[in-house]
């Protein structure tokens, strides 16, 4: 497995010795590519029938009253440890 620390420390260090016209550039590109990963993980979830219909029988859920089948945000921390 590729130690990814390695990778970034790799880049900061490349960053430090560009212009800042190369910065601004670089940091559109990572903006780019951290959109596309976004889009390319709703694709993902989309692309999967079984995930769509949860969503569905979720959303449904949601809007016929069942929130007690729901858990906040914080119920899901706590849950979660985080």
């Amino acid at each position: 497995m590729v130690d990814s620390r390695s990778y970034k420390s790799k880049l900061l260090k490349e960053v430090k010795s560009l212009s800042e016209e190369r910065v601004k550039e670089l940091a559109d590109f990572a903006a780019y590519l951290r959109e596309r990963e976004e889009w390319e993980a709703t694709a993902e979830v989309l692309g999967s029938k079984e995930m769509v219909r949860q969503i569905r029988r979720s959303r449904k859920d949601w809007a016929e009253g069942g929130k007690r089948h729901f858990v906040s945000l914080a119920e899901l921390k706590a849950k979660l440890n985080v």
